[in-house]
């Protein structure tokens, strides 16, 4: 049996501040899809009472990082980091 050890993923991604919003006029098809799909996954996850400081949802596809988190006013922003 071959075991792999999974690293943190927050610990690549630099912070908060590092990111930016998805734009939709220039952002490639699949960063705005898997945005969408991350928002949609953290506003399920906050109506199902999960605790909001908890939810951190990231996904790497190709030359980007995306990670979806809940803000203080309920809503979900969902950054992107260049990879």
């Amino acid at each position: 049996m071959i075991t792999e050890r999974i690293e943190p993923v927050l610990e690549n991604i630099m912070t908060a501040e590092t990111g930016r919003e998805v734009d939709p006029f220039t952002d490639p098809e699949v960063v705005r899809l898997t945005a969408i799909n991350l928002e949609l996954a953290v506003r399920n996850l906050m109506t199902a009472h999960a605790p909001p400081e908890c939810l951190v949802i990231t996904a790497d596809i190709c030359t980007h990082r995306l990670m979806a988190i809940p803000t203080a006013d309920g809503e979900v922003k969902v950054l992107v980091f260049e990879q």
